[in-house]
């Protein structure tokens, strides 16, 4: 099938909802709300495929940075100076490693987005869809646009769990928690508990060391 027919017949679907028999203002909001499902729906989709594709991956990486959260942690319980310095070293390593892991895959969850809005451009560029009091300035489709889509997401971030595909992803995610291991903090520590950053010992490691088996 060539481009041009595929996009004609995306083109169809996606402005039958701003041709409903409704006035224009709110036909429009209602076919930019749809578009904004379409894309939340398929970004969605997209970065739950993604998370079950490098699962395993995300799972070790989270348990290797609580391991090393923990020893390091329980490094300054026992005054261990040099175990702590390594175990801490690590810990912020993954730590860095997980936050990006999880940025990328977020990430993978606005891939429709550039398509909406350009086909947005095509439709409704030059048209004001809201006027600034006062300054007589219009805001074009990207604003309608961007608005629904952060609405329609936090809907569906707060009603996904009901959904029988989602439900079960979310059952994965907290599985993949429970395996990863319960992180420890400072208030695990009554007498660690409420300093803004970590105690470093001035005690040379005792003779009985952290097990090390952990350590990378």
């Amino acid at each position: 099938m060539p481009m041009t027919a595929i996009y004609h017949f995306l083109d169809l679907v996606l402005i039958a909802p701003y041709r409903v028999g409704l006035p224009s203002g709110v036909a429009f909001w209602l076919g930019t709300a749809i578009l904004s499902l379409w894309c939340v729906v398929l970004g969605e989709a997209s970065m739950a495929i993604g998370y079950l594709i490098n699962r395993s991956y995300y799972l070790d990486l989270n348990k290797k940075m609580v391991t090393m959260n923990n020893l390091s942690i329980e490094a300054i319980r026992r005054k261990q100076k040099t175990a702590y310095k390594a175990a801490n070293t690590w810990a912020n390593e993954y730590f860095g490693r997980a936050f990006f892991a999880q940025a990328a895959l977020f990430a993978v969850s606005l891939w429709p987005l550039p398509f909406a809005l350009a086909w947005m451009q095509i439709r409704f560029d030059g048209i004001d869809i809201v006027t600034i009091p006062f300054m007589h300035y219009g805001l074009e489709y990207p604003f309608a646009f961007l608005s629904s889509y952060i609405f329609v997401r936090f809907c569906f971030s707060k009603s996904k769990t009901f959904l029988p595909g989602m439900k079960k992803l979310e059952m994965l995610k907290e599985q993949d928690a429970s395996l990863a291991g319960t992180m420890l903090s400072w208030n695990d520590f009554p007498h660690l508990a409420g300093r803004d950053t970590p105690p470093v010992p001035d005690e040379e490691p005792n003779p009985q060391t952290l097990p090390t088996s952990d350590l990378p």
